[in-house]
């Protein structure tokens, strides 16, 4: 991934006008991660290791983004911004993964769903995986030549006609959830002997009705703070 964070840096600096020191504190993820654990979500951020970062000044390149446990997306996403010391700049994040806890759990998968389609904090085509336990995928990103988000982008890629599917992104996930119509498919991965596996492919169909209107009431009062 030879000088992909100074290409990153350059493009946001080009496109929204950023001084340097508004760039410096930036962070860039190039994937995220929500799951369901013990009733509650939790999400993070996966960013590039140091020494995958070249021409890069090893302190300015340190994140400190720590998982954080929440009773719903909007939650954790405040926790994780309180406790990073940059504000994460998501609009080059390349995947996101989904625990299969999540997507079993019909209410804060609704939950989480509705809180991503009204913020946008994500991008529309962010590819979007499903995984029994998200952390054996962070396990094996140090032996990789490139951070864990752009290797899965490419191996999705590669093995989308293998699988004969149209790979899915956050975007369809989100308009699907909505119109609550179309089964779906989404790459399941595994990790087996320290390599990434799409062991299957994970249905999602029957969209559960758990998302009533009493709850986004509750979701636009939130947002608005009344």
């Amino acid at each position: 991934m030879k000088n992909k964070i100074g290409v990153i840096l350059m493009t946001v600096l080009i496109l929204c006008g950023c001084s340097a020191t508004e760039l410096e504190d930036r962070c860039f993820p190039m994937m995220a991660f929500i799951d369901e654990q013990d009733g509650q979500i939790a999400f993070s951020y996966g960013f590039p290791e140091l020494s995958q970062k070249e021409n890069t000044d090893m302190e300015e390149a340190k994140v400190d983004a720590p998982a954080v446990l929440g009773k719903s997306m909007k939650e954790c996403v405040k926790k994780n911004s309180d406790e990073m010391e940059k504000l994460a700049d998501c609009n080059h994040m390349k995947v996101l993964i989904l625990g299969e806890n999540l997507m079993q759990d019909s209410f804060r998968y609704d939950q989480t769903l509705a809180y991503l389609k009204e913020t946008e904090i994500f991008p529309r085509n962010t590819y979007v995986c499903v995984t029994a336990d998200p952390s054996r995928l962070l396990e094996i990103e140090k032996d990789l030549p490139e951070d864990l988000g752009s290797y899965l982008e490419l191996f999705l890629q590669n093995h989308e006609s293998d699988r004969q599917i149209t790979l899915l992104n956050l975007g369809r996930l989100l308009d699907e959830q909505e119109n609550q119509r179309l089964e779906l498919k989404l790459p399941y991965l595994s990790v087996k002997n320290g390599t990434v596996v799409w062991e299957k492919n994970y249905v999602k169909g029957n969209y559960s009705s758990h998302l009533t209107n009493s709850y986004r009431q509750r979701i636009n009062l939130n947002r608005t703070g009344k």
